[in-house]
């Protein structure tokens, strides 16, 4: 998934940061290198030494990106906590993620940057997915969720009403924030699974959180 294993300097690093949040802020297709030249204060020349067009720089952003996505996943899941718990503090994350995306990010991305967005499909696949069949088996296991629910199964029904949120969130007259449209598929998928007592816990949570 990583685009290199290192940057090979500061320099690369701190274009990938910067043209990733100009790209989540605006979309792909308004962003030009000229723009990110000069949000850089450097030449196209240093840009085209680490990148050989904006395709690739593109696809380093997305690596980028998701590669801090995945520490977070780590981080939130090492420290042991209970199932639900842990949902709602990665969908925190992701609230805090999606408050600052283009509603043309996610569009661009799937029309004209095919090489990323495969890496999106990956992270998907290898990350996210076997994240939430682990968490589904631990909350079967707590009593926190149903215990007939096929993990697997679940897992792929989240993740693709996921998709079908940011894709039609990207093509849709709304002004409604893609972070506010994620909480609630994500407030739906863990009142869905969850048993009696799952419920009063993530109730109890969503009152502390305020």
């Amino acid at each position: 998934m990583q685009h290199k294993d290192l940057f090979v300097s500061k320099t690369e690093l701190n274009i990938v940061e910067v043209a990733s949040q100009l790209f989540i802020r605006n979309g792909i297709r308004s962003v030009t290198v000229e723009r990110i030249v000069k949000e850089l204060g450097i030449s196209k020349k240093t840009i085209y030494q680490y990148f050989a067009s904006k395709e690739e720089l593109v696809s380093a952003c997305v690596s980028e990106v998701l590669n801090k996505k995945k520490e977070e996943i780590d981080r939130v899941t090492s420290q042991g906590g209970e199932p639900i718990s842990e949902m709602l503090e990665l969908g925190g994350l992701n609230v805090e993620t999606f408050k600052s995306f283009s509603k043309n990010t996610i569009q661009d991305l799937r029309m004209y940057y095919p090489k990323a967005w495969e890496l999106v499909n990956e992270f998907k696949v290898k990350t996210i997915h076997q994240y939430l069949i682990k968490n589904i088996n631990d909350g079967i296991i707590s009593g926190d969720y149903r215990p007939n629910l096929q993990s697997h199964i679940v897992a792929y029904i989240y993740i693709s009403l996921l998709d079908s949120v940011m894709v039609q969130h990207s093509v849709l007259k709304t002004n409604i924030t893609l972070d506010t449209v994620y909480k609630e598929h994500l407030l739906m998928h863990i009142y869905s699974i969850c048993t009696s007592q799952g419920k009063e816990k993530l109730e109890l949570q969503m009152i502390k959180k305020g």
